[in-house]
């Protein structure tokens, strides 16, 4: 039987950057959720993946923001 893949959205660190990568398709709807819930984030960054990257405010608590992550998807 084959494994079901995690899809659950995560706060990605890299150094002092803090980020979301999310489906194009829910990125807008995202970042409407986010700003409603008082999170400092920039709009979605487009890519050519299918994914786009929402980043955070330098001095957000990425374990809060993951917190909302789980209530949203």
């Amino acid at each position: 039987m084959a494994k079901k893949r995690d899809k659950r959205l995560k706060v990605g660190v890299d150094g002092k950057r803090r980020f979301i990568t999310v489906p194009s398709g829910r990125a807008a709807a995202l970042h409407f959720y986010l700003r409603g819930h008082r999170v400092v984030a920039a709009p979605p960054a487009p890519s050519f993946t299918g994914f786009d990257c929402i980043e955070l405010a330098e001095d957000r608590d990425t374990t809060a923001v993951q917190d909302l992550l789980k209530a949203w998807f």
